[in-house]
């Protein structure tokens, strides 16, 4: 069962992303063809938490990914973990 995520990529503090990459052979050739996202996990900074907890949790889950598409049967699989930070050469 899919749940639609309303988070963009732009506006999530924290954010996992769980893909492959689909190529094609053209003349010799092996290109990449289409990005394949199989997991996408965003979040936002809640203020009343302390950050740490939440980078250990997202790192938690990370790993908890890395874990679970360990065997994809379609190749290497990557799990991409974004942590945004805002301001920080001000």
């Amino acid at each position: 069962m899919a749940v639609e995520c309303n988070i963009d990529r732009d506006t999530a503090d924290f954010r996992i992303e769980v893909y492959y990459w689909d190529y094609v052979l053209m003349d010799n050739v092996v290109t990449r063809k289409d990005k394949v996202l199989l997991a996408y996990v965003p979040m936002f900074f809640n203020y009343e938490l302390e950050r740490d907890d939440q980078e250990y949790a997202m790192m938690k889950l990370r790993t908890q990914m890395i874990e679970l598409y360990r065997d994809w049967p379609d190749g290497e699989v990557i799990v991409e973990l974004v942590i945004k930070e805002e301001f920080v050469n001000q």
